[in-house]
């Protein structure tokens, strides 16, 4: 079933708990919420409603869950204005809605602002959530108004905002309450994001600006919005003179105070700081955060597909289904073979077939020697990997000659062994391990890729407990690889981190195999 868009128009703000669930029969995927002008007219300034506003995003999820995208409009809240909201014949969003949600008898209630809605949107379906529709024990709020604090022209506030939660949501509500002319919002880009937990899956920075840009619109078309780029902490506060406020929230406080010390510096008026208190995340799991946070929307994308699936490549048979996959070195690829070996996968370590190949009588033995000399074989015969490293580590071109020789003796060990495992043990889908899958192109041998990311401080750490290393020389390791994780996410269709806690590592795992055994029943 498709999922549709609803407007919802608001008079009994104590009863929103029942009114939102009483949406839930509804395939929404998203829901907006307006104010109808008796609210408006009530309350001495939008900013009032901050605190109602924050406490409707914190418990949402329990009243409608995680699927519909709640967006509160606080437009309609700015008496007079021509674009305050839905019920404006200006107004341009949402382009469409496929339901016209009240919380009072249209009926009876019938108005110029009604009459409006029904211009704009006239194949919607008019709900009347009254207390017959609604679930029964519904909850009441208390509604309690803010006092009517100084409002500023100029707000700026700063953050990755990816994937944008109830938290965001939250933060720019209230920020945009606050403005009465301009709202400036710093979006973090490049080097600011290297910190962030799983910075790798964090949305390329052009598409969170899309996102702000319209979730801004759709909050309060009446204001000026700059959402811009930033690459240091400080953003445009430290150059812009038409600045007012800045808002953060209780971990990012201290930063106001560096803004500024910085516009003192520059000679800049000072702004006031506002600091709005996080949202707890009553969802969280052990491993995850305890407040509603981007890094736990992250964390849920671990195991999961985060590309539609391809057809299957026109060289490639269908079966078996042939996985690749990659990793940085210490990211835990192994262990994470050894879970889908036990949940029924075919495994093919390609590292060991290398391994194997280095053995007497091996063509690819013949070769190596032939091409590198004598000097490379022990006196029993076998290649004296030590030696035969020393030499193609330091020239370029005889690890180039080297990896001729083996990747493609790997590439063909690799499709024999999937090819038997199908015919000859039923496994019709086969997970290929290989850390240089991407650098030998063997991806274009698998159906799609898979791949496991770790910290690099946290690679450096297993490498020298596991492998017995001095720091340097587990730095140096981790350093020179020539794909980086940035490079392995993209080209990934299943992404796992196995930096928590095993049952963690275990879920995802799980999860993945669930998601590619339902789709092969269904496609294969």
């Amino acid at each position: 079933m498709a999922r549709k868009i609803g407007l919802l128009t608001m008079v009994h703000l104590a009863s929103v708990a029942k009114t939102l669930a009483a949406t839930r029969p509804y395939p929404l995927h998203t829901l907006y919420l307006q104010f109808h002008p008796k609210v408006a007219a009530s309350v001495k300034c939008p900013r009032a409603l901050g605190r109602f506003v924050a406490s409707v995003y914190q418990s949402s999820v329990c009243w409608i869950g995680t699927d519909v995208d709640l967006r509160i409009m606080t437009g309609t809240l700015r008496t007079g204005h021509p674009d305050a909201g839905a019920f404006s014949v200006s107004r341009k969003r949402p382009p469409s809605v496929d339901y016209l949600f009240y919380d009072y008898a249209v009926a009876s209630a019938a108005g110029n602002e009604e009459a409006v809605l029904a211009q704009h949107f006239p194949a919607a379906q008019v709900v009347e959530l009254t207390a017959d529709s609604a679930v029964e024990n519904g909850t009441r709020i208390e509604v309690v108004l803010d006092p009517a604090e100084e409002c500023y022209r100029n707000v700026v506030l700063g953050g990755t905002f990816d994937r944008i939660h109830a938290g965001h949501k939250v933060l720019l509500t209230q920020a945009i309450l606050m403005a009465t002319e301009r709202l400036v919002v710093g979006v973090t880009d490049g080097a600011m994001n290297r910190g962030k937990k799983l910075y790798e899956l964090i949305l390329p920075t052009e598409q969170r600006i899309a996102t702000l840009e319209q979730l801004l619109g759709d909050i309060d078309p009446t204001l000026r919005y700059e959402v811009v780029p930033i690459v240091d902490p400080f953003g445009p506060t430290a150059t812009d003179p038409n600045m007012d406020l800045i808002v953060v929230s209780t971990e990012t406080a201290r930063g106001g105070t560096k803004v500024n010390e910085l516009r003192t510096k520059n000679g800049l008026n000072q702004l006031q700081v506002h600091t709005i208190e996080l949202l707890d995340d009553e969802a969280t799991i052990e491993d995850k955060e305890d407040k509603i946070s981007s890094s736990n929307l992250r964390m849920d994308l671990l195991g999961t597909r985060l590309k539609p699936r391809k057809p299957a490549p026109g060289h490639l048979p269908t079966k078996p289904y042939i996985i690749g996959l990659v990793g940085g070195i210490a990211s835990g690829k192994s262990k994470m073979m050894e879970r889908f070996e036990k949940l029924g996968a075919g495994v093919i370590d390609c590292d060991k077939i290398g391994h194997q190949l280095y053995e007497p009588g091996e063509e690819c033995y013949k070769q190596v020697v032939a091409t590198f000399g004598n000097g490379i074989v022990h006196p029993n015969g076998t290649i004296n990997r030590q030696a035969l490293g020393a030499i193609v580590f330091a020239d370029r071109s005889k690890l180039d000659q080297l990896n001729g020789i083996m990747w493609s003796a790997i590439r063909k060990r690799a499709q024999e062994m999937a090819r038997s495992l199908y015919e000859q043990q039923g496994k019709e889908v086969v997970i290929m391990e290989a850390a240089v899958l991407l650098r030998a192109g063997w991806q274009q041998d698998c159906h799609e890729v898979w791949s496991c990311i770790i910290p690099r401080e946290e690679a450096i750490r297993r490498l020298m407990e596991r492998n017995q290393l001095a720091e340097k020389e587990a730095i140096r390791r981790v350093d020179a690889q020539v794909t980086s994780t940035e490079e392995i996410v993209r080209q990934s269709d299943v992404v796992f981190c196995t930096l928590w806690s095993y049952e963690f590592s275990q879920q995802q795992a799980e999860r993945a195999w669930g998601i590619i055994q339902s789709e092969l029943k269904l496609k294969l």
